[in-house]
């Protein structure tokens, strides 16, 4: 196994509301030992963007407990919690994470990750490269 993955992260993923029978958004948390992660900063100095930002990249190595998004989305509640997904707009923390997002004022996503700058990000590109020759992974930046 690669050295560099031995990182824990929490991953929060949102069923979508589209997809929920409430119409309502529900994020489910899962502990994730074993990563690669990665923080960085960097300046940006294009338009009205200009300025630092920080940009996140997370390796997760293949694991049975992954499904895709259309697949993890329609299983029942209670099996749902048992995998794991990955899909834009969910939410990364580095380490071990016990806060739930639960929508509610004071702790919807936003909220959250605010209180846990800069150790969570958004995930706004994801890729799953476990067909790859070598240490097959699931990869989610932000």
């Amino acid at each position: 196994m690669n050295p560099n993955y031995r990182h824990t992260i929490t991953l929060y993923n949102c069923l979508k509301a589209s997809d929920s029978p409430d119409k309502k958004d529900h994020w489910y948390r899962t502990k994730l030992k074993g990563c690669y992660y990665k923080a960085a900063i960097n300046r940006v100095d294009s338009g009205t963007n200009a300025g630092v930002r920080n940009t996140y990249v997370v390796r997760i190595p293949k694991n049975p407990a992954y499904l895709p998004y259309a697949v993890w989305a329609c299983l029942p509640d209670e099996k749902r919690s048992r995998y794991f997904t990955m899909n834009l707009d969910d939410v990364v923390v580095y380490g071990d994470c016990k806060e739930e997002i639960t929508g509610e004022s004071g702790m919807t996503a936003v909220q959250f990750m605010k209180r846990r700058k800069p150790d969570a990000f958004k995930v706004t590109a994801c890729a799953d490269n476990t067909k790859a020759p070598l240490e097959g992974h699931y990869r989610l930046g932000g």
